[in-house]
C-alpha cells in the first residue's frame, strides 16, 4: 500500500477525504477504515479506477449499508437461536491457531471434538422441523 499512497497525488487523497469528513456522522464510518483512512481509500479509488466521485460514491454506499444493517454492532446482539449456535461452536473440527515463523497460517483440527454426528442428528434437525 505504501507504494500506492505515494503514486495517488496528495489532492486526489484530500479530495476524497473532505468530502468523507463532510460527511461524517456515524460511528460507523471510521469503523470502515479501521485506523488506516488513507489505506481504505487507496482501496477505494483503485476499485473505481481513481475516479474521485466513483470512489465517494462507493464508500458512502458501503457506509450506509453498515449503518442499515447494524454491522458495528453485530456481536453485541446475541446470536438465536443459542442451542444451535452452541452446537455448531462446540462441534467446529478446524480453526486457525496463528502462523508460523515464516508466515505461513497454521490450522488447528480438534478431532478430540468432533461432534457432526451428534451436531447433525439433534440440534439442527430440531431446528429445521421446527
Amino acid at each position: 500500500m505504501a507504494n500506492a499512497l505515494s503514486v495517488i497525488p496528495t489532492t486526489v487523497l484530500r479530495n476524497l477525504s473532505d468530502k468523507l469528513y463532510e460527511k461524517r456522522k456515524n460511528a460507523a464510518q471510521e469503523n470502515v477504515h479501521q485506523g488506516y483512512p488513507p489505506q481504505t481509500l487507496v482501496r477505494f479509488l483503485k476499485a473505481r479506477e481513481w475516479s474521485v466521485p466513483k470512489a465517494h460514491k462507493m464508500l458512502m454506499d458501503c457506509l450506509n449499508w453498515r449503518i442499515q444493517n447494524e454491522i458495528d454492532n453485530i456481536l453485541a446482539k446475541p446470536i438465536i437461536p443459542t442451542d444451535i449456535y452452541r452446537a455448531v461452536r462446540d462441534s467446529q473440527l478446524l480453526g486457525l491457531s496463528g502462523f508460523s515463523k515464516e508466515g505461513v497460517p497454521v490450522f488447528a483440527i480438534g478431532v478430540a471434538r468432533a461432534h457432526l454426528i451428534k451436531l447433525g442428528s439433534t440440534t439442527m434437525f430440531n431446528h429445521i422441523s421446527r
